[in-house]
């Protein structure tokens, strides 16, 4: 695991946190998967730390949440 894919973990959490996201990161993949219609074993990663988003996603994650690409990017 990459420490950016770590940070962005972080970043994202934090997001979902705000969207009142349930803890459960089971959970927290299946929202962000119907979400940004991703599957959800790549939300799963995304949420957890296991990869970064590529620039695309990282984008439209970004305008879902409405932060900074590079806020959450680290």
């Amino acid at each position: 695991m990459t420490q950016s894919a770590k940070h962005f973990a972080e970043k994202l959490n934090r997001c979902l946190d705000e969207t009142g996201a349930p803890a459960s990161a089971r959970e927290r993949a299946a929202i962000l998967s119907k979400m940004l219609d991703i599957p959800k074993q790549t939300a799963w990663c995304l949420v957890e730390g296991q990869q970064s988003p590529d620039p695309e996603l990282l984008e439209r994650i970004a305008t879902e949440f409405e932060v900074d690409t590079k806020w959450l990017a680290g």
